[in-house]
């Protein structure tokens, strides 16, 4: 049997193969944004004792792919958004560079710049309140498919109420309205009825709910004559 001492260096070995691996199928990404989009970022990933790159990585392994590029993309910095850094090493050390704005974040290879600045656009958005992101049971997603056919059917329904009552409603007088007569058939009397006070405010409360504008099935040029006829019979 192989002693301690070699069991450990072989352990020790294939750690160290392992993490070469996956070092390799990762990389380090630049995120040019803007200044202020920098600042939220970290100041984000900060308070929450995390990276940058965890943020980015939480809503790209969480949120579906659609939902990410459905995002919009905060861009890069404006041209006069630069910042300052100071070299630290090299030729150059100790001097200054005015550059873009970045993010720089580690994760695996193969993926898009705009998607990135995406991703951590969502994470701002869902800590701010602005997005949430919800766990659905099976039974949830059923019982949302439902209320979303039972709405479609109402629209119809309201659709077709709308047809129907468009087919059975006055056609409004050119000319406004001139005598009682005229008055009668926008309220839907018979020319020659004689109807009461009571019957006229009856009549006019239930039309008001169909074509006040307000309504579903609102109409203001219709409403307007309403009143008119309102008017002129409870004159006369």
């Amino acid at each position: 049997m192989p002693d301690d001492s070699a069991l450990n260096y072989a352990t020790a070995n294939y750690k160290s193969d392992v993490i070469s691996t996956n070092y390799k199928k990762s990389q380090s990404y630049i995120v040019p944004c803007s200044s202020s989009f920098r600042d939220r970022v970290t100041a984000f990933a900060d308070s929450q004792g995390a990276s940058v790159a965890d943020l980015a990585r939480g809503v790209l392994l969480l949120v579906p792919n659609e939902t990410v590029m459905a995002t919009d993309d905060p861009g890069e910095p404006d041209p006069g958004d630069r910042e300052v850094v100071k070299l630290q090493s090299g030729p150059s050390k100790g001097r200054t560079l005015r550059r873009k704005p970045r993010l720089q974040l580690r994760l695996p290879i193969g993926y898009d710049i705009a998607r990135l600045r995406r991703a951590l656009s969502l994470a701002l958005k869902m800590a701010e309140g602005e997005k949430t992101l919800s766990v659905e049971s099976a039974g949830d997603r059923k019982q949302r498919s439902d209320d979303q056919a039972v709405r479609a059917r109402l629209e119809e329904d309201i659709e077709q109420l709308q047809r129907i009552i468009g087919d059975l409603a006055f056609e409004p007088l050119r000319d406004g309205i001139s005598s009682r007569s005229e008055a009668l058939h926008v309220m839907g009397f018979a020319p020659t009825a004689v109807p009461d006070q009571k019957a006229i405010r009856g009549r006019y409360r239930r039309l008001a709910l169909v074509f006040h504008p307000d309504s579903p099935f609102g109409d203001h040029q219709r409403m307007s004559q309403l009143n008119e006829a309102l008017e002129k019979l409870t004159r006369a």
